[in-house]
């Protein structure tokens, strides 16, 4: 019996094919899976994001952080993908052929790499580069702040730029400094990489060989690193303002008439070797180059190193105190402004309010967190989200059903929500950390260092002062407040948050800074509107119930009943409030007793 090989061939091709075709339907189906999941859990996570905000009445800022993120992580993205696919199309276009050794049996060949896989190649390692830098991204706050539209009026006497430049811009400019500088050091890394496995970059006999292209092209990322120093230098001067090198980090005369001059113009002579780089580089000067970048070092090393600690001993003795007293001065005034102290007298140590601090120590503060991890539904510590059923005067979002509902469990990762038998109008609390949810409903603001349990009527809350804070704020003395070290600190709000619904009351500081101010403008709706009456009204203990029945030996009806459960109840508030747990747990035990007899 004998076959065809021409069918043999032919079938064997067709099988081929077929199960190239499995293959690749597989791996499509799991990946449009992957893709589907992914992008139902970040609905969901939106979805709810959006709901919690709604909740408790901040859709404004809900619509702020997600406008801001969108443009962030957009702009972040496709600026480095772009960069990177710049700089990897420039490598592609300088590759005629890419071949790697391969063996087959004791025969060594190379294999090229087909010109399609080199372009895809260059396609993900932009798109990686572009997600990896998505995230490093900075952060939405900092663009909100400025969106904010701050002004102090006042302007610094050196630069002549308004104090909201230092405490709003400043930092988003440095933070988008640091964010290129990483981009331009990874694509670079990746560009020096990628050309080490061409013979455009090689490393014959004790020294390095470049190609003509590979030569421009560094030339170009050496431009490009050269222009970010003289961006660095740009800042460097105001940050003079900030950490100067006077004592205790004062700006001085000499960083006045020696410092910032030299920035500037080291700045300008910076950007002036970048160009020059950039020809050299073009042109095949590799000696220009390499004393333009090393003068570009020296003179940076020079003013940021030598030239301080020399001006520092050659300016002593009494005509350097005489000309830092003006410099001294101004330093008090402006710290007098940037911590709301007194403008007359000596100058004082600025420290956090205090109004509320008797209220609880920290034994007693302990005491009600671990009582409240039973009774209260928001308390600082805790974790996880809460389902609460009767709930409507609760500040959470609704369980809902359908879709709503499914987007809620997916967004939890808890599908049993799905399909569970809870009522639509159970609702569903997250960020149940005092702190945590402060700093979603507030993230401009600084939280106090201390949580203070009060009482608003019987109701427990917790009390937190918040504050507008800066570490850029310049020529003004340095403190450690809230936990960091600042150069502006100033009193904006005080938040109330009720620790059984979970709602935020924030009143406004009548004197706020114009930080505060700016804020509240923005984002009316999350302030409390008039004055600070609401703070006078809070107590250190729970307020007596109005009436209680008089107790008798043993509930025989339902009206003796009803007084024994509210002398019990009584008790245990009263534990609760003075943090007396084994009090607590004694009328909690008697109410089990009397309900069980029942």
């Amino acid at each position: 019996m004998s076959f065809d090989p021409e069918w043999k061939r032919g079938s064997a091709s067709r099988a081929s094919r077929f199960e190239m075709t499995r293959r690749r339907r597989l791996v499509a189906g799991l990946t449009a899976a992957a893709a589907l999941l992914l992008v139902g859990r970040l609905s969901a996570l939106v979805y709810s994001d959006y709901v919690w905000y709604s909740a408790l009445g901040a859709d404004g800022l809900w619509r702020e952080r997600a406008r801001d993120v969108f443009v962030i992580q957009m702009v972040s993205a496709v600026f480095a993908g772009l960069f990177a696919l710049v700089n990897l199309s420039t490598i592609r276009r300088s590759i005629i052929s890419l071949a790697f050794p391969r063996r087959l049996g004791n025969v060594e060949f190379g294999e090229a790499v087909p010109q399609r896989q080199l372009d895809q190649v260059a396609y993900i390692l932009s798109a990686i580069v572009a997600g990896v830098m998505s995230l490093a991204a900075p952060s939405w706050e900092r663009l909100a702040l400025v969106r904010a539209g701050s002004r102090f009026g006042e302007t610094d006497p050196f630069f002549r730029m308004d104090l909201s430049f230092f405490t709003t811009w400043l930092p988003l400019e440095k933070s988008a400094y640091h964010w290129f500088l990483v981009l331009l050091t990874l694509v670079s890394a990746l560009v020096i990489g990628l050309y080490a496995l061409t013979p455009s970059l090689r490393w014959q006999r004790g020294s390095f060989h470049v190609s003509v292209h590979v030569r421009r092209h560094l030339a170009v990322l050496t431009m490009l690193y050269l222009l970010m120093m003289a961006w660095s230098h740009r800042t460097d001067g105001y940050d003079l303002l900030v950490h100067g090198s006077g004592p205790g980090g004062g700006f001085s005369y000499i960083d006045h008439k020696w410092l910032i001059p030299a920035y500037l113009a080291l700045a300008v002579g910076t950007v002036a070797a970048a160009a020059l780089v950039l020809v050299a580089g073009w042109t095949g000067q590799i000696r220009t180059i390499f004393f333009a970048v090393s003068a570009v070092l020296i003179f940076s090393i020079t003013l940021d190193l030598v030239l301080p600690s020399v001006s520092t001993r050659l300016g002593g003795g009494t005509a350097a105190t005489l000309r830092e007293a003006p410099y001294e001065a101004t330093r008090a005034a402006f710290t007098r402004r940037a911590y709301g102290l007194p403008s007359v007298g000596p100058l004082a140590i600025p420290h956090e309010i205090s109004r509320f601090d008797s209220f609880a120590d920290s034994a007693k503060l302990a005491r009600l967190i671990g009582v409240a991890r039973d009774s209260v539904l928001v308390y600082p510590g805790a974790t996880g989200a809460a389902l609460v059923q009767r709930g409507r005067g609760v500040a959470a979002p609704a369980l809902g059903g359908g879709i709503q509902r499914i987007a809620h469990a997916w967004s939890e990762q808890r599908l049993d929500i799905a399909w569970s038998s809870y009522s639509p109008d159970t609702r569903i609390s997250r960020r149940r950390d005092v702190g945590e949810r402060l700093t979603a409903l507030v993230p401009a603001f600084t939280q106090g260092s201390r949580v203070v349990p009060a009482y608003l009527g019987d109701t427990l809350v917790w009390v937190v002062e918040l504050y507008s804070a800066s570490n850029m704020y310049p020529l003004s003395k340095h403190y450690r407040l809230a936990g960091d070290v600042r150069s502006y600190f100033r009193h904006s709000a005080t938040a109330i948050t009720n620790s059984s619904t979970g709602r935020v009351t924030i009143v406004p500081d009548p004197n706020a800074d114009p930080i505060a101010v700016a804020w509240r403008a923005r984002f009316p709706a999350l302030y409390r509107a008039g004055g600070t009456d609401l703070l006078d009204e809070l107590t250190a203990r729970a307020r007596e119930a109005p009436a209680i029945l008089p107790s008798v030996p043993r509930p025989e009806t339902d009206s003796a009943f009803h007084a024994e459960i509210t002398r019990l109840y009584a008790r245990m508030r009263g534990a609760l409030a003075s943090g007396n747990l084994a009090a607590f747990a004694a009328a909690y035990d008697s109410l089990g007793a009397v309900i069980g007899r029942e």
